[in-house]
């Protein structure tokens, strides 16, 4: 009997203990359950959004989902939601690793609370890491959020850069080693690719009155204009015409101007009649430069006006144009013995110990004795001190970002954008076959003749890059196909060569219907100071691209 009494408690003890496993929670489902992943996609269905144990400051609509592989790494994308708006994090992408200091960037996607389209963006971080050989994943400490950027307008998404902020460090615990690895060894590759580049400073004219710039890629070349007696000129990206008595027409603002020659004088005149639809064409291109000048607050453009016609500078090499609102009025650098000048939107300084003058050209930075020249490259690690101590809370502090051993500024952005395999497309022109041109320090060649960058690893295999997106094909002349897979030899593009830029834009994320790339976004680009193989036009900087890239496909 005892024994008989002893098996029933034990049995009442079992069936208690059951019915107390099957009272908790279930395991949350994961992010990566959700459906598929694309742009028309609902990113977010609601079952997948769980109760978190979030910091005290979270609010009590803040919920957060997010699984672990098998081998203990952080299963992606993690869901996060505030106050209705949805939140896809990615897994980082490695900026920079070095004596276990990481900076990176996670691709985040928000699916705003009204259902409308969703938003990718980015978070930069920055942590410490603890790597452990055994389990081959890398231990996050001290993880802080730099910066977000949504393409949107920050007084719009103020609540998301808030919420992220907090959200995002607790769901970022591990990292794989070799992820890291990989990541760092690209970085280096770019640094490398950098410090080994001859760079030979272009034409650098500073104007203290409006001024605007007309780049011709090389001397004119010109092609009959259809359905006109017109000739165009084909290498340059502006609406340039020669008539038959030898004027030149350009568009400019809101109409066109016209001048005897190249070199001016420039004046007011009513556009060639016979042009209209050539105006048309241009601008469904997307690639046309109008010269339409810089917007004013209310975003409007400059209109013509006969007695406040800008100088306009035609020029046929590689040309950097600085404006100035008269002459350079300086403000001091608190804390160096830099200023830097108030009345341009360029990065325009002056070292008061010495009297030179610095600018941020393409990427370089160039000295000259005053802004009317001579003009030198000056490598990073030469510039004066005060550089690197721009503080943080300066107007000027993202150029610390270019300067060796300068923080990444909690302001940078990145541009974000999203391409679906299955449809996305390259929109690509040559002039005749490619014509091929080496990459100094690489054993890779560029399409000289492409209108976008086209790069080719070896006979078999050829990468183009249009609007941050990477493409594919077996042949210069396609087919191509969206690619989520970037050779690591492409990183290895100098400074100097025209399609530079290309590198700058990297895969993020990928699944089977879309992949995430991103770029640095404008404030990025003001702080480099323009761009290769882009015209910057519009504002008080504009760049012309050097020799190489392929234009005019309008006429």
């Amino acid at each position: 009997m005892p024994t008989t009494l002893a098996r029933v408690c034990l049995l009442g003890l079992l069936v208690l203990l059951l019915a107390s496993c099957g009272s908790k929670n279930p395991k949350p489902s994961s992010a990566t359950d959700t459906g598929p992943v694309g742009p028309t996609h609902d990113l977010f269905p609601p079952e997948a959004i769980t109760k978190p144990a979030a910091k005290q400051t979270a609010k009590a609509t803040d919920s957060a989902t997010q699984n672990t592989t098998p081998s203990g790494g952080t299963a992606w994308p993690v869901v996060l939601t505030s106050e209705g708006t949805n939140f896809q994090l990615h897994e980082p992408v490695v900026e920079s690793w070095n004596q276990g200091i990481l900076t990176a960037r996670s691709v985040v996607v928000a699916q705003p609370a009204n259902k409308g389209p969703s938003v990718p963006g980015s978070v930069t971080i920055k942590a410490l890491t603890e790597a452990d050989a055994a389990t081959g994943l890398a231990t996050l400490v001290n993880t802080e959020v730099l910066g977000v950027s949504f393409p949107a307008a920050a007084d719009k998404t103020q609540a998301w850069h808030e919420f992220l902020r907090f959200a995002v460090p607790p769901q970022i615990k591990t990292l794989p080693v070799a992820m890291l690895e990989s990541g760092q060894k690209i970085a280096k590759a770019r640094q490398d690719a950098a410090a080994a580049a001859e760079v030979t400073a272009p034409r650098i004219i500073v104007s203290t009155r409006p001024a605007i710039l007309a780049y011709i890629d090389g001397e004119p070349r010109y092609v009959p204009v259809k359905g006109t007696g017109m000739m165009g000129v084909l290498n340059t990206r502006v609406l340039l015409l020669k008539d038959t008595q030898g004027n030149y027409f350009l568009h400019l603002y809101n109409g066109w101007v016209r001048a005897p020659s190249l070199d001016g004088p420039w004046e007011i005149s009513p556009g060639p009649p016979e042009t209209r639809g050539l105006e048309q064409a241009a601008r469904e291109t997307g690639r046309a430069n109008f010269l339409l000048g810089k917007a004013d607050a209310q975003g409007r453009t400059p209109v013509l006006v006969a007695d406040r016609l800008p100088d306009i500078i035609v020029v046929t090499q590689p040309t950097a144009l600085i404006v100035l609102d008269g002459a350079p009025r300086y403000t001091t650098v608190a804390g160096t013995t830099l200023q830097y000048a108030i009345n341009t939107s360029a990065h325009l300084f002056r070292d008061v110990t010495s009297g030179d003058v610095y600018v941020r050209v393409d990427g370089f930075w160039f000295r000259a004795p005053d802004i009317n020249g001579p003009w030198w490259h000056v490598p990073t690690a030469s510039l004066p001190a005060g550089f690197t101590a721009i503080p943080d809370d300066s107007p000027k502090r993202s150029v610390k970002a270019s300067i060796v051993g300068g923080p990444v500024p909690s302001s940078s952005d990145m541009s974000v954008v999203a391409a679906d395999p299955r449809t996305a497309t390259l929109s690509l022109n040559m002039t005749g076959d490619p014509v091929m041109e080496p990459i100094p320090g690489t054993k890779l060649n560029y399409v000289a003749n492409a209108s976008v960058p086209v790069i080719q690893i070896d006979i078999n295999n050829w990468y183009a890059v249009q609007n941050g997106v990477w493409f594919y094909a077996t042949e210069a002349t396609g087919p191509w196909t969206v690619t989520s897979k970037v050779p690591p030899e492409i990183y290895t593009i100098p400074p100097s060569v025209p399609i530079y830029r290309a590198i700058h834009s990297r895969v993020m994320s990928t699944s089977t219907d879309v992949t995430y790339y991103g770029y640095p976004g404008p404030g990025a680009w003001a702080s480099q100071g323009g761009a290769i193989g882009v015209e910057e036009q519009g504002d008080d900087y504009q760049y012309t691209p050097p020799s190489g890239m392929a234009w005019g496909w309008f006429y």
